[in-house]
Formats: C-alpha cells, structure tokens, sequence
C-alpha cells in the first residue's frame, strides 16, 4: 500500500472510531463513515468490502493502540489487583474507551456479528497482553508461580469487561480508592503467592 493510500486508510478508520464512539454499531453506516472521512463511499469500499470489515478494522486497530500505551502504566503496578485497577481507570478515562472492551458490553450482539471471524484476534490480543503481564508479576514475586496463565488472563479480561462496560452497585469503578480496595479484596486472595 503506498503511503497516499496509507494515509487515507488511516482517516477513514479514524472516521470510523469517532462514529462509533459517537453513535455506537447499530447507528454508524458506510454513509456516515465516508461523510466523516470526506470520502465517496465508493473511494472507501477500495479499502473495506462492507460495514463489518470496515468496523472491526477500526475497533482491533484502536485495541492495539490502546493496551501498547496501557503496558507500561499497568506493569509498573505492585500486585495483580493493582494492574487490573489500573487497566479499569485507563479504560473508563479513554476518550474511546476501550471502544472495542465498551461496545461488546454495551451492543453485545452486534458486536459479535461486525467482529466475525476477527473477534479470536480481539480475544487472542488480549489475553497474551494479560499473559505477559501474569507472567512478569510471577517473575516480581506479585503473583503464584502455579498459576494458569491463559486461564488466568481469560478470567482477568472478564473482570476487566464487565467492569468498564457494566459497572455495578458493589463498587463505584470510577473511584480508583474504592475499586483497589474491592479487587483486592477478591483478586490478592487468588493471585498472591501463599
């Protein structure tokens, strides 16, 4: 791909995360990507064969994004609780999100169906960000050396969902004093070495 079409990608996914954002799945269309990116849609369908593949280009591209800045901040956290608090507040603090972690909680079953066969890469990306980051809390001494990575990852990245997209009446996750305390309340119990 040459730089020019590069460029114009760039702008139409740009386009395309400030529509969902705005709008969410079931409102954003080709129509208002291509109006947002000052492009025909005929000229963005060069790019992206329909709504679901442009859709979920913009979601794993803003994913990516996202937790590649968020590894440092969480990594330099002092336990497994601290780390998944970390991720909740950049996530709620996010200007988009995470757009892709907010939309599957919030439009659930459209965003299974814009994600498709990509959601494993959505998935896959996040849990290794949490595997790596598991594995380098065992190296510190923050967590078991017994424990299950992926499963551990998995059970994480569940957590993570459902507290940014559907917070609850347990904790206001929007205090990060409240939100510490209560995930280590549940979490240091089971990721703490004994």
């Amino acid at each position: 791909m040459n730089p020019h079409s590069s460029a114009i990608r760039d702008r139409i996914l740009d386009a395309a995360e400030r529509c969902l954002a705005r709008d969410g799945i079931r409102r954003t269309t080709v129509r208002a990507v291509a109006q947002e990116a000052e492009v025909s849609r005929a000229y963005l369908y060069r790019f992206f064969s329909d709504k679901a593949t442009l859709l979920s280009a913009a979601l794993i591209r803003r994913g990516a994004d996202f937790w590649d800045d968020a590894a440092d901040r969480i990594t330099r956290q002092d336990s497994v609780s601290g780390m998944l608090t970390e991720a909740v507040v950049l996530s709620r603090q996010a200007p988009l999100g995470p757009l892709a972690v907010e939309l599957a909680a919030r439009e659930p079953r459209e965003y299974a169906e814009i994600m498709g066969t990509y959601s494993h890469d959505v998935v896959a990306q996040l849990s290794g960000f949490w595997v790596d980051r598991l594995r380098d809390a065992q190296q510190r001494g923050l967590a078991r050396e017994d424990l299950d990575l992926p499963g551990a990852a998995e059970w994480l990245i569940r957590i993570l969902v459902s507290l940014v997209g559907t917070p609850g009446s347990a904790v206001d996750v929007d205090d990060r004093e409240a939100l510490s305390t209560y995930l280590e309340a549940f979490l240091d119990p089971a990721f703490s070495p004994k």
